[in-house]
C-alpha cells in the first residue's frame, strides 16, 4: 500500500510540475512576442495600466482654434505646467503646488518671455477643491508677475471677444507685437 501511495505522489508532483512548465512557456512566449513588436503596441488581450488620450479636451481645442491667429505674432503653448516657468524660492521640500497645468500660455515670438496665461473654467471650477487650486494658481501668477486670464465655458466666448481680451492684456506688457494676419 505504501508503494502505491508513493507512486501516486510522484505522478501528482510530476503532473503539477508539467502544468507549471506549460504555463511558464505560454507566458514567456507572450512576453517574447510582446518584446518583438516593433510598433510598441500592446497586443490584444494584454491588460494595460495606461491609455493614450487627446492632448486637449474638445473645449480646449475649440478655444485654441479661436486664438490660433495670434500665432502669427506670438507663440501659444497649450497645457503648460507651472513648474516649467516658475522657480520656487522658499527652501521647502515640496514643489507640488507648481505641478499644475495651465490651459494656454502665450510667449514672445522667440520664447524669451511669457506674456500671459489662460485658464478655461468649466463647471468643475466651482467645486471647493478646484477653487483652492485656482486660488493657488492665481497666487503663483501674481508672484511671478504673469497675468492670468480666465474664460468661463458656460459663456459663448466668441472669437472676437476672446482675441480682444487677450490682445488688451498683452498690450499692458512691454511686449506688444502687431498682429500679423496671414
Amino acid at each position: 500500500m505504501n508503494s502505491y501511495f508513493f507512486i501516486y505522489a510522484i505522478f501528482i508532483i510530476v503532473g503539477i510540475f508539467g502544468i507549471f512548465i506549460a504555463i511558464t512557456k505560454v507566458i514567456l512566449s507572450k512576453v517574447k512576442y510582446y518584446n518583438q513588436t516593433t510598433n510598441n503596441q500592446v497586443p490584444a488581450g494584454y491588460p494595460t495600466l495606461y491609455q493614450k488620450k487627446n492632448f486637449m479636451t474638445p473645449c480646449e481645442m475649440d478655444f485654441y482654434l479661436k486664438i490660433k491667429d495670434l500665432e502669427h505674432s506670438y507663440k501659444i503653448i497649450p497645457q503648460l505646467n507651472l513648474a516649467t516657468i516658475t522657480n520656487k524660492t522658499a527652501k521647502t521640500k515640496y514643489y507640488n503646488d507648481l505641478f499644475r497645468n495651465i490651459d494656454f500660455a502665450i510667449f514672445t515670438p522667440d520664447y524669451s518671455d511669457i506674456l500671459l496665461l489662460i485658464e478655461l473654467n468649466d463647471n468643475t471650477h466651482y467645486q471647493r477643491r478646484r477653487k483652492i487650486r485656482d486660488q493657488k494658481v492665481q497666487q503663483i501668477c501674481n508672484e511671478i508677475g504673469v497675468p492670468l486670464l480666465n474664460f468661463y465655458t458656460n459663456y459663448p466666448n466668441e472669437k472676437n471677444y476672446v482675441l480682444n481680451r487677450i490682445i488688451t492684456e498683452i498690450e499692458k506688457t512691454k511686449y506688444c507685437y502687431p498682429i500679423n494676419k496671414k
